[in-house]
C-alpha cells in the first residue's frame, strides 16, 4: 500500500466546515492513540482496508476489520492502535462536532459505494491543492454522506434502537425520561439504555439532550429569550438549559448568537 499524507492549511479559514488532512497509513509495534492525551482539535474518520485494528470506547474493545470505519471527536474518550493494519483516513476541522450525533460513531460494514467515495476522496486531496472554499463545500457534502452511511448501518444493526431514536426525535419538544420510554416499549430501563447504546454508543437520554441542542440551533434567531428558546426544545428550566448548551458547545446561547451574528 502507498502510504502518504496531505494537509490543508488556510490563513483564515472563517470557521468554515473543512477537510484539514488525508491519508493512507498502517500500524505497527508502538502504533497507539489516545483520545484523551491528543491536543489537537478535529474530528477524524478512519477505515480499515486490510488487518485489523482495536479501538476502544467507553470500556469496550470493537475489532476493525476491513470495510469497517470509526468517526470521533479529538480531544475524545477513546482509543485506537494495531499492528498490521492498513487504513484510510480523513481529519475534519473541529467544527464538525456539532453534526456528529455522539462523540464516537461506529460504522461496521460500510457500504461498497460509500468506501469507495471515501478512497477517491483520499486519493484525489493527495494530487490536488484546494481554496478554503472548494476544500468546505467538498468537506460539507462528503460528510452528508458520511452521516446517512451511519444511519443506514445504525437502521439494519437494530431495528428497535432506530424505532427508539425516531420516538426521541419526533417528541423532543415533550416532557418525559427513561421510565416512559421503558413503559412505551415494554423494556425495562436497563434494556432499553442497552439497546440503543449499542446501535449508537450513546444511551438515549444524552442523544435527546443533544439533539435538543441541536434544534435549540435552528432556532436561535426566533426566540426572544433563554426560557422560550429552553421550552422550545423541551426543558421547562432555562437556566439548566443554558448550562447544558455551554457544556455541549462551549458557548452560552447568548454567546453563540453573538459570535453567529444574529440579532
Amino acid at each position: 500500500m502507498q502510504q502518504f499524507v496531505k494537509r490543508f492549511h488556510y490563513l483564515s479559514p472563517q470557521n468554515l466546515p473543512y477537510i484539514q488532512g488525508a491519508g493512507r497509513s498502517q500500524g505497527h509495534a508502538n502504533y497507539f492513540w489516545d483520545g484523551t492525551a491528543r491536543k489537537d482539535q478535529l474530528v477524524v474518520l478512519q477505515l480499515t482496508l486490510a488487518g485489523e485494528g482495536q479501538l476502544n470506547s467507553g470500556g469496550k474493545d470493537i475489532p476493525q476489520r476491513p470495510g469497517d470505519f470509526f468517526v470521533a471527536a479529538i480531544p475524545g474518550k477513546f482509543s485506537y492502535s494495531g499492528t498490521d493494519w492498513q487504513f484510510a483516513y480523513l481529519e475534519f476541522a473541529p467544527i464538525f462536532r456539532q453534526w456528529l450525533p455522539a462523540p464516537t460513531q461506529i460504522g461496521q460494514g460500510a457500504s461498497p459505494a460509500f468506501q469507495k467515495r471515501l478512497l477517491n476522496l483520499v486519493d484525489s486531496l493527495a494530487i490536488t491543492d484546494l481554496s478554503l472554499h472548494e476544500n468546505a463545500k467538498l468537506a460539507f457534502d462528503f460528510f452528508l454522506d458520511l452521516l446517512a452511511e451511519l444511519e443506514r448501518l445504525q437502521q439494519a444493526r437494530s431495528p428497535e434502537a432506530e424505532q427508539i431514536k425516531k420516538y426521541l426525535e419526533e417528541h423532543f419538544q415533550e416532557d418525559f425520561g427513561l421510565d416512559d420510554l421503558a413503559a412505551l416499549f415494554a423494556k425495562s430501563k436497563y434494556q432499553i439504555i442497552h439497546l440503543f447504546e449499542a446501535a449508537y454508543t450513546i444511551t438515549p437520554m444524552a442523544y435527546l439532550r443533544k439533539f435538543r441542542i441541536l434544534k435549540a440551533l435552528e432556532l436561535l434567531g426566533e426566540k426572544k429569550n433563554l426560557q422560550e428558546l429552553a421550552e422550545a426544545v423541551g426543558f421547562s428550566d432555562g437556566n439548566y438549559f443554558g448550562k447544558l448548551f455551554k457544556a455541549e458547545l462551549g458557548l452560552t446561547p447568548t454567546e453563540y448568537k453573538l459570535n453567529k451574528g444574529y440579532h
